[in-house]
């Protein structure tokens, strides 16, 4: 069973103990327990932790010393990028209608996934990173639109956007009643889909001439939030868009997990990805007991995962990793 680990560097290792020794001990302590890839943001909310011409001289280098401890462990690294969300790469952003209702902060500042110019900036750090680093390869995560709850009643105004719909709505802007129609309903989300992909497929390009992996994480409800945000991630994988999906499966109900589980094995069961169950000790779902974190991730291995992913490593006490270690031969 393989696994795998999401990391916030810029939280786990503060200012003054941030040496790659520092961090190849704390790395250590993952890979004894089986942890073999780590998935670290290193741009976050205007900040960035790497080396970048384009954003100009960092916070601090994380990414260098991160990278020289993985590799005396012998663990792989795949650094985050994306286009929405905390990482927010290009300047294009998510508009809602003049009548919007209330909208989310954090949709407000979010990249559109409809702009090439975002792609461009997107693919830009990855090279920077890819160019200088030489990680493992490329992991995505918030490439999409904002979430499907702000998106239900505000679909994104932005002038591309709005300019795409012209082809087919013949409008701007849907009204409510338009969405209601299935063929409309059908040619928006359509649109979103197109407009992400086309961003993936740029980064698999990337990857594919550096030789290197590309991994995703993706919406855990591919029906109700991934196809709606533009995220067909089954898509990706049944044409090897990306070669790792890490669905993020957060949740306390073991019920929902199961339920989510049996989906995800339908959904990547004809494809050469390699599947890893997100699993979130600490998530925005709350804290999972580790008995229950157990659960989870027996049954995720009986249903057919290829192994797991963990939100986060700051979860990681040494409880959990115990835990990780007795299942890991899994």
């Amino acid at each position: 069973m393989r696994l795998a680990v999401w990391g916030h560097p810029y939280l786990e290792y503060p200012q003054g103990e941030d040496s790659a020794d520092a961090m190849a001990q704390r790395l250590g302590a993952l890979r004894a327990a089986g942890i073999d890839l780590l998935f670290p943001f290193v741009a976050v909310e205007g900040e960035h932790y790497f080396h970048s011409e384009s954003l100009g001289e960092p916070d601090r280098d994380l990414l260098e010393p991160l990278m020289a401890a993985a590799r005396e462990v012998g663990m792989q690294v795949h650094p985050i990028v994306g286009i929405g969300g905390p990482l927010s790469a290009g300047a294009h952003r998510y508009q809602p209608p003049l009548d919007a209702s209330a909208i989310p902060e954090y949709a407000l500042s979010w990249a559109c996934a409809s702009w090439g110019e975002n792609h461009e900036r997107s693919i830009l750090l990855a090279n920077e990173m890819i160019e200088r680093y030489h990680p493992d390869g490329i992991h995505l995560d918030y490439s999409r639109y904002p979430n499907a709850e702000v998106l239900a009643q505000n679909p994104c105004a932005c002038a591309r956007c709005r300019e795409a719909r012209l082809r087919w709505l013949g409008k701007p802007l849907p009204e409510p009643q338009d969405l209601l129609r299935p063929g409309m309903a059908y040619k928006e989300l359509q649109m979103r889909i197109e407009f992400v992909r086309s961003y993936v497929e740029s980064m698999r390009g990337l990857t594919d001439h550096h030789e290197i992996a590309l991994s995703a994480a993706v919406r855990a409800r591919y029906y109700e939030d991934a196809l709606v945000e533009g995220q067909d991630w089954a898509d990706w994988c049944a044409e090897g868009l990306i070669d790792i999906c890490c669905p993020m499966s957060y949740t306390l109900s073991f019920g929902t997990f199961a339920q989510w589980m049996a989906r995800h094995r339908r959904l990547t069961a004809d494809s050469a990805v390699t599947w890893l169950a997100g699993i979130g000790l600490k998530s925005s779902a709350g804290e999972l007991p580790l008995d229950e974190a157990e659960r989870q991730i027996r049954f995720a291995r009986r249903a057919g995962a290829d192994g797991i992913a963990v939100f986060s490593a700051g979860a990681l006490d040494d409880q959990a990793l115990q835990l990780l270690g007795e299942l890991a031969p899994l």
